[in-house]
C-alpha cells in the first residue's frame, strides 16, 4: 500500500477519518512554478506575453507597472501577435494618450520629445540600461479607497433610460449653442460604458478602463445638469422621479448632478487625462454660466484650458496622425478625431477671448503665439470610420460647426482691441482704432448668406437638422455690435465719434436681443447671451445720455423704448436668470438718471450748435465707413472719414480749449489738458465740476461689475432733517404732486413701466448704486448726481 503519509487518499476515506486525524494532517503540497510573467499580470492572473511593457500593461496605461522578478524579460517580435493583441481591451476609437508614459505623466512633463525626461530617456534607449538615480517605473496602485468612491458616485447616474433621455435634451437644445461635444463619439462611449462587465469596477477600479472611458460619467453627469436646466416645461412630469425629497426642484437636482462630476474628475486627477476631461470640464464652465455664477465660470475656463494644453490640444503635433500602414478606416478614424481635437481648441480660445473682454479680465491664452489649424467645415457624420472628411459646400446645409468656425472669425478681432486698450484713453494714433473697425465692417459684409439678417439664405431653415438657424441670425448680429463696444469702450467720455459709434452698436445689439428673446422659449431664457448682450448695452446707451444729453437727440426716443424693452425683457427673464434678477435694481437706478437728464418726456432737450455740429461729425464719420467697405478698401475709406470728420469738426461754431469733443479724428490732447465745460454736456440740474476730467473715468465693464464688485440697485438711508437731497420724485424726473399716482405706471415716481416696485417714503434718498467698484467708475460718478 505503501507509506499512509504520501498515499494518495480513497473515494470515501475522508468521510471516516477522525476530527483529530483531520487536525494533524499536514498541508498539501503547492505546485513550485517559475513565475515568468510581470507583477501585473500575475496579479490579475493574465497570460503574459513577456514584452517590456506587456501587452495587457499597454491596453490598462500600465506601462510604468510593469516589471518582472525573474530577469530580462523575452521579448516577442512576431509581428502578427504584436498587430492583433495591441488594443485587446481597449475600444478602438480612444487612443489619444498611448504616447504619454506614465512616468512622463507623473513628473509632469509633456509627451513631446523635446522636454527634459525625453531626453533623459532617449539617453537611457541609447545607453541600454537605465540611468543611475532614474526611477524606472512610478507604482500607481489602484487602491480600495479609490474604487469605492469612484463606485458610489458612478451610482448617482439615473437609469440608463433617463440618461439616455437627458442627454437627447442637451443635443437637441444645448449642444448647437457652441458645438462643443461630438454626438457621435458620445453615444459610442456610453454604449461601451454600459456593456462594461461589473467586476471590472468591483475589482480593477476606474484606472483599469480607457482614459476616455473612466471620464465618461462626470461628463455625462455635467451634460444632464445642463439639460434639465433647460427642460421643457411640457416634459417636467417625466423627471420628476429624479428628485429624492418632496420639495426639490430641477435646479437643486442640476448642482447635485455637476457637483458629482466634478467629484469624479477631482478623484481621477490630472494624470492620464483625455479630451473627455477637458469638455466635461467646459460643459460644468456652461453650467455656471446658466446659473449665474460668472466668476466660477471665468475660473473654471482657465482650468480647461490648463487641461486641454496637458493633453496637447494647442498644438497640431499632438493630433492623430494617418500613417502608411492604417487602412481606409484607421486614417479617415484619426482624422475626425484630430478635427474634433481642433473644435474643442477653438471653442476654448474663442471663451478666453470673449469672456476676458465682456468682464474686462486678463486671457489665459498668448493668442499672438497660437499657431493651431483650425477645424474643417464639413458634415458631421454618424460613424467617423466610413465618412471621408470633405469641406462643406455652399449647396450643403450649414452645420453648428459652420456656426462656430465663423463666430470665432468676428471674435478674433477682440486680440487687436484688448491689446489697444493698453494704451489707454488716449493712443498715440488713433488711425488703428479706425482701421479695426473697417476691419469689423468688413468681416460683417462678409457673414454666410445663411447667417444674415438682412435677406438671408432661408433654403435649409426647413430641414431638422437646421432648426437651429433662424435663432442664429440674431446672435451673430451681438457679436459684430459688440466688437463695436468694446473697441470704442474706452473712449466714450473723451471722444465724440466713439460715443457715436458705442451707441448705434448698442442699440444694435439691443434690437438683435429683442429679436432673439421673441423667437426663444421660457425654458432657454438661460442662455448666457440673452443677459449679457442686453446689460452692456443698456448702460452704455444710458450712461452716454446721462453724461452728455445733448448730444445724439435724434436717437433718443429709440434708446428709451430699448431701455423700456430690456426692462420687460429682464423681468420675464427673472424666473430662470439670476443674472437678469439681480440687474433690475441696477437698471432701476439708472433709468432715474436717464430720465433725470435728458428731461421730461425724453424730448424736450434742447441741443446747443456745438453738440449738434459734434454729432453730426461723428454720424457722417460712420456712415463714411459703412459705404466706404462696400465700394473701396479699408485703408481709403479710413482716411476719408478723417477727412472729413476734420473738415467738419473745424466749421464748428464754437470751441471749448482744452476739450477733445473738437478735436480731429487721429488726434487727440493730453490726458491732463482734458477738462469739459459742463454747462455744454449736462441738464441744469445735473452739474459737474467745472474742471472734471472725464478721462480719469474708467472703461465700463459693466458685466465684469455685477459679477466680481457685486454692483447692486439699492435705496439709499433715511435722511435727517435740513437736509437739502432731493425728494424721489425730483430723481425720477416728474412732479412731487403726481408721485406714486398709480395711473402713470410708476410706482412712486421711482419706477418705469414694468418695474414694480413698492413707494419710497420721502424720507429716503433715491436708489443708489452699491457695491466694491472705485472711486474711478462711472458708477461712483453717477452717484454724485445731482450735487
Amino acid at each position: 500500500m505503501g507509506d499512509p503519509e504520501i498515499a494518495e487518499p480513497v473515494s470515501g476515506a475522508e468521510d471516516q477519518q477522525s476530527p483529530e486525524a483531520e487536525t494533524a494532517k499536514p498541508p498539501p503540497r503547492k505546485r513550485r512554478r517559475i513565475v515568468i510573467s510581470c507583477t501585473e499580470c500575475h496579479r490579475r492572473k493574465q497570460k503574459c506575453d513577456r514584452k517590456l511593457p506587456c501587452t495587457n500593461c499597454q491596453s490598462r496605461n500600465k506601462e510604468s507597472s510593469c516589471r518582472y522578478e525573474t530577469g530580462t524579460p523575452i521579448v516577442k517580435t512576431d509581428p502578427k501577435a504584436t498587430s492583433s493583441s495591441s488594443n485587446d481591451d481597449r475600444p478602438p476609437d480612444l487612443h489619444e494618450n498611448t504616447a504619454k508614459t506614465a512616468p512622463a505623466a507623473d513628473f509632469g512633463y509633456s509627451a513631446s520629445a523635446g522636454s527634459t525626461l525625453g531626453f533623459l530617456r532617449k539617453i537611457e534607449n541609447a545607453a541600454g540600461a537605465p540611468l543611475a538615480g532614474m526611477p524606472s517605473e512610478i507604482p500607481v496602485e489602484e487602491s480600495f479607497d479609490m474604487r469605492e468612491r469612484y463606485k458610489s458616485l458612478i451610482r448617482q447616474l439615473p437609469a440608463r433610460t433617463y440618461v439616455e433621455k437627458l442627454i437627447d435634451v442637451y443635443f437637441h437644445d444645448v449642444n448647437w449653442q457652441y458645438f462643443g461635444i461630438d454626438e457621435p463619439l458620445t453615444r459610442s462611449l456610453m454604449n461601451k460604458w454600459y456593456s462594461l462587465p461589473f467586476n471590472v469596477l468591483s475589482n480593477s477600479g476606474p484606472l483599469a478602463l480607457d482614459p476616455m472611458l473612466r471620464a465618461l460619467p462626470a461628463l455625462l453627469f455635467q451634460m444632464m445638469a445642463c439639460a434639465l436646466l433647460y427642460l421643457p416645461q411640457e416634459t417636467e412630469k417625466a423627471y420628476e422621479c429624479l428628485k429624492y425629497t418632496s420639495n426639490m426642484t430641477f435646479d437643486d437636482l442640476s448642482v447635485e448632478y455637476s457637483e458629482a462630476g466634478m467629484a469624479i474628475l477631482n478623484l481621477l486627477g490630472k494624470r492620464q487625462m483625455s479630451i473627455i476631461t477637458v469638455l466635461a470640464g467646459w460643459c460644468r464652465a456652461s453650467l455656471l454660466k446658466f446659473s449665474g455664477m460668472v466668476t466660477e465660470a471665468w475660473h473654471q475656463v482657465g482650468t480647461c484650458i490648463r487641461d486641454a494644453q496637458g493633453i496637447g490640444l494647442h498644438r497640431d503635433q499632438s493630433d492623430p496622425q494617418p500613417t502608411a500602414e492604417d487602412d481606409g478606416e484607421e486614417a479617415m478614424e484619426k482624422m475626425w478625431r484630430a478635427q474634433h481635437r481642433r473644435m474643442v481648441w477653438l471653442i476654448l480660445m474663442g471663451w478666453d477671448l470673449h469672456t476676458g473682454a465682456v468682464l474686462g479680465r486678463p486671457c489665459s491664452i498668448d493668442h499672438r503665439l497660437i499657431n493651431r489649424s483650425f477645424p474643417i467645415d464639413a458634415i458631421i457624420p454618424k460613424i467617423a470610420k466610413r465618412v471621408p472628411l470633405v469641406p462643406r459646400t455652399d449647396d450643403d446645409p450649414p452645420t453648428p460647426l459652420t456656426r462656430s468656425i465663423w463666430s470665432w472669425q468676428i471674435m478674433k478681432t477682440l486680440r487687436d482691441i484688448q491689446d489697444l486698450e493698453k494704451e489707454g484713453p488716449f493712443p498715440k494714433d488713433f488711425s488703428k482704432v479706425e482701421r479695426i473697425h473697417a476691419e469689423i465692417l468688413d468681416v460683417k459684409a462678409r457673414t454666410p448668406p445663411p447667417f444674415r439678417s438682412e435677406n438671408p439664405d432661408t433654403r435649409f431653415d426647413h430641414l431638422p437638422e437646421c432648426w437651429w438657424l433662424p435663432y442664429s441670425r440674431a446672435q451673430l448680429p451681438q457679436l459684430h455690435a459688440f466688437n463695436i463696444l468694446a473697441l470704442h469702450r474706452p473712449y466714450v467720455f473723451t471722444r465724440a465719434a466713439s460715443r457715436n459709434a458705442a451707441l448705434k452698436a448698442s442699440l444694435e445689439m439691443l434690437e438683435s436681443q429683442r429679436q432673439q428673446f421673441a423667437a426663444l422659449d421660457t425654458a432657454q431664457h438661460r442662455t448666457y447671451s440673452l443677459f449679457f448682450g442686453t446689460f452692456d448695452a443698456v448702460v452704455m446707451v444710458a450712461s452716454i445720455y446721462i453724461l452728455f444729453p445733448r448730444e445724439h437727440l435724434e436717437l433718443l426716443d429709440q434708446a428709451r423704448q430699448h431701455f423700456q424693452w430690456a426692462v420687460d425683457r429682464f423681468e420675464k427673464m427673472a424666473e430662470r436668470n439670476h443674472l437678469a434678477r439681480s440687474a433690475l435694481g441696477v437698471l432701476q437706478a439708472i433709468w432715474i438718471r436717464f430720465k433725470k437728464a435728458v428731461g421730461h418726456g425724453f424730448l424736450t432737450c434742447h441741443c446747443s450748435e456745438t453738440a449738434r455740429a459734434e454729432t453730426e461729425a461723428a454720424s457722417r464719420w460712420l456712415t463714411s465707413q459703412s459705404e466706404a467697405h462696400a465700394s473701396s478698401s479699408a485703408s481709403s475709406s479710413t482716411h476719408r472719414a478723417s477727412n472729413d470728420a476734420s473738415a467738419t469738426t473745424a466749421s464748428a461754431p464754437s470751441q471749448t480749449p482744452g476739450t477733445e469733443l473738437n478735436t480731429p479724428l487721429g488726434t487727440g490732447p493730453s490726458p491732463s489738458s482734458v477738462s469739459l465745460d459742463n454747462s455744454a454736456l449736462t441738464s441744469p440740474e445735473w452739474t459737474l465740476p467745472t474742471d472734471f476730467d472725464f478721462s480719469a473715468i474708467m472703461p465700463m465693464y459693466p458685466m465684469g461689475d455685477i459679477a466680481y464688485n457685486d454692483l447692486t440697485g439699492v435705496l439709499g438711508a433715511s435722511i435727517g432733517g435740513g437736509s437739502t437731497a432731493p425728494t424721489p420724485a425730483n430723481w425720477a424726473g416728474g412732479d412731487t404732486s403726481s408721485a406714486g399716482n398709480p395711473s402713470d405706471g410708476v410706482a412712486g415716481g421711482l419706477g418705469i413701466p414694468g418695474l414694480h416696485t413698492m413707494p419710497v417714503p420721502q424720507e429716503q434718498f433715491p436708489w443708489q448704486f452699491g457695491g466694491e467698484f472705485g472711486t474711478d467708475t462711472i458708477w461712483n460718478v453717477l452717484n454724485q448726481f445731482p450735487s
